[in-house]
């Protein structure tokens, strides 16, 4: 499913390319790409230690920063696509890089994806070692906790 992604996104990026620099010229379009990727890193930088620092606040108070991580995945898309030249690539990146898009994009992936998430089979491994004497063994059996999870659908 994504083979075809790339190959459609790459020919797109090439016509927007092509165009563009038959409209302004080929000069300015390689420094109109090199200023958005410049401007991108820029925005990349501080996105990324502010949901650093977000997170280590949240994570300081004893709660689990997973929205901070979803976050940071983003803007980690974010980075590579603003790294891949093109306009197309630049402006999906930019948009993963803006907090109000950014959450619309959370969004969206936590909603096409919560239901599997709840749909998930939960297993849970219980490893425990057996000595060659068996009186031994019901003597330590007694004494043994288990620990584990249960999970009710």
């Amino acid at each position: 499913m994504l083979f075809p992604i790339f190959v459609v996104t790459t020919l797109l990026e090439i016509y927007v390319l092509a165009s563009v620099g038959d409209a302004i010229g080929g000069f300015a379009t390689v420094l109109l790409v090199i200023i958005t990727a410049l401007i991108g890193s820029t925005l990349l930088k501080h996105q990324g230690w502010s949901t650093l620092a977000k997170a280590q606040n949240i994570a300081a108070n004893g709660q689990t920063p997973a929205l901070e991580i979803l976050e940071g995945v983003v803007i980690l898309v974010s980075g590579v696509l603003l790294l891949t030249p093109g306009f197309i690539t630049d402006t999906i990146g930019l948009l993963g890089l803006i907090p109000f898009s950014r959450t619309y994009f959370i969004n969206r992936i936590l909603q096409k994806n919560a239901q599997q998430f709840l749909n998930q089979q939960n297993t849970v491994f219980i490893y425990k070692t057996r000595s060659s004497n068996a009186k031994q063994n019901k003597k330590t059996d007694k004494n043994n906790t288990i620990e584990g999870e249960f999970w009710e659908d």
